[in-house]
């Protein structure tokens, strides 16, 4: 049997090799960052190229209440585009709202899609394009690695939180309601044409969502750099980005109207996305996925939740890399103990729990499987957790865990 898992994991390296190697190989987009004063008028004069005449704006209920997209729509009407709106989404996207999503798209002629709000927007919107591109396939069928290969229509995003990094990513994600699981799209079709940053617009966000959303791009960060993937390129983008939200989140958490603060977020949360796009993430996020998709908890919160018992899970394996990513965040004579202590002192300053109060002792060996079975062989993580390694991280995060607080 340990020798079966040996060979098992041992193939899983080999598939990680093959997916470094195309990153290496493959031509990941860049959009077009749209930022700075003139964002909106450089952003409509290059709408206007595209000749698009009627755009399907894809945002969340919450942002179309608070007439966040206002400063977009009115500037888009007076270029004579028309605008139909689409908000039916939840905080987890599912197979089901895409789908409507699709059926506005298409029923209004849209010809270009922009999303405006957090990482579900953004993904309902890459979703929605891709079923635009491909409609004799489903989601289910594009699950995993290319299986859209199709041109998307033009897609603009503008984030209304700094964490996901979808503006930049290959990926995007959908709940599966049916089945109580979420799944990702990965192909690079799916990175927008062009990313507004509108700080401004950013100011509004709770402070809880300003802490969890700056704490996903901080654990996009942190699991590109401590996976076997990582790069020159991608290692120098994660400590650009952590070396931001450090310096940056807490104020934005403190003083929600700073822009200078806000601005930094939006452009760490992409540098992030720009890290872990090329090489994927960790067990964070396969805990985290099945949160969602079991309890509803925002994406955010659920990583924001786990990378604590995570970080102490990997322990000395993960030492070297820490040490190295300290010298560049920290100070040249910084641990790894230095930074772990920085990451513990974060995430108490930004009040995140140290325990998930809706998680349920009964539900954490289907979690622990989930995750397990979304992570292997996909994520190139640092080292291998079994089902026994994984339950042991969650039983850490119950509410009634002798180290809760």
């Amino acid at each position: 049997m340990v020798e079966l898992l040996a060979l098992k994991h041992s193939l899983y390296r080999l598939y990680h090799f093959g997916l470094r190697l195309a990153a290496l190989a493959l031509p990941i987009p860049e959009p077009h960052v749209f930022h700075g004063d003139h964002a909106i008028h450089n952003w409509l004069h290059d709408l206007a190229d595209s000749e698009c005449k009627r755009i399907l704006l894809v945002s969340d209920p919450g942002i179309i209440s608070l007439n966040l997209h206002s400063p977009l729509l009115n500037a888009l009407n007076k270029q004579g585009v028309e605008v139909v709106i689409f908000s039916e989404l939840s905080a987890n996207p599912s197979i089901a709202q895409i789908e409507q999503g699709v059926g506005a798209y298409v029923q209004h002629k849209c010809d270009a899609l922009l999303a405006i709000g957090g990482g579900s927007a953004m993904d309902c919107a890459k979703l929605i394009g891709a079923r635009v591109a491909r409609p004799q396939k489903s989601l289910r069928q594009m699950q995993g690695l290319f299986g859209v290969l199709r041109k998307l229509p033009p897609l603009y995003v503008v984030p209304t939180t700094a964490g996901t990094g979808s503006e930049v990513t290959v990926a995007a994600v959908v709940s599966d309601t049916d089945k109580h699981l979420k799944f990702s799209i990965n192909d690079l079709c799916l990175v927008p044409k062009g990313v507004l940053f509108l700080p401004e617009l950013t100011t509004g966000l709770p402070p809880a969502l300003t802490a969890t959303t700056g704490i996903d791009a901080l654990t996009h960060a942190i699991e590109s750099y401590i996976g076997v993937n990582d790069t020159r390129y991608t290692r120098e983008k994660s400590e650009q980005a952590i070396k931001m939200i450090f310096a940056a989140l807490p104020t934005a958490f403190h003083q929600p109207d700073n822009l200078s603060a806000r601005t930094e977020m939006l452009w760490a949360a992409m540098y992030a996305g720009q890290a872990f796009t090329r090489t994927s993430v960790g067990y964070v996020h396969a805990i985290a996925h099945q949160l969602g998709a079991l309890y509803g908890i925002g994406h955010g919160l659920a990583n924001a939740l786990v990378l604590r018992a995570m970080l102490d899970f990997y322990g000395s394996r993960i030492d070297v890399k820490l040490t190295q990513l300290a010298k560049k965040v920290i100070g040249n004579d910084s641990t790894a103990a230095q930074l772990r202590q920085r990451i513990q002192a974060l995430l108490e300053d930004l009040n995140i729990p140290l325990h998930i109060k809706q998680l349920r002792e009964q539900d954490i060996p289907l979690i622990a499987s989930q995750a397990l079975a979304e992570a292997h062989p996909d994520y190139p993580v640092p080292c291998f957790m079994n089902q026994t390694d994984m339950e042991s991280v969650l039983h850490s995060l119950l509410a009634s865990h002798p180290n809760s607080s």
